[in-house]
């Protein structure tokens, strides 16, 4: 939804493939209510090109299609890109984060975060 009002949809229609790290609805209002609004560049800022798979996020180049570079680390065996775990796993009856979803033109990763946060 916001890929679209934002208008970084239509380049996601380009030359990709793309990885999209998609934060949540309650992530996005959450930063909303921080921050002011998920606009074009925040939306930019979950965006990097290429095909990366969860298991190659650590060696992968982590640049976003507005130019900025995401910052990885390991900690607690867990993967963080800025400083948000990427394949949380989750206890209960909740539902694990999705990662490694496959798209026409790349792959999702599911987020319980925004990285602009």
């Amino acid at each position: 939804e916001r890929l679209k009002s934002t208008g970084v949809a239509s380049e996601l229609e380009g030359a990709g493939p793309f990885t999209v790290f998609a934060p949540t609805d309650p992530a996005v209002e959450s930063y909303e209510k921080m921050f002011g609004p998920f606009d074009a560049n925040v939306c930019m800022l979950h965006v990097v090109k290429g095909k990366v798979p969860v298991s190659q996020v650590s060696s992968a180049d982590l640049t976003t299609i507005s130019g900025e570079s995401l910052k990885y680390k390991r900690a607690v065996r867990k993967d963080f890109v800025n400083d948000v775990v990427i394949g949380e796993k989750t206890f209960g009856p909740y539902n694990d984060f999705p990662v490694d979803v496959e798209c026409s033109n790349g792959l999702i990763h599911g987020i319980s975060l925004s990285l602009a946060s």
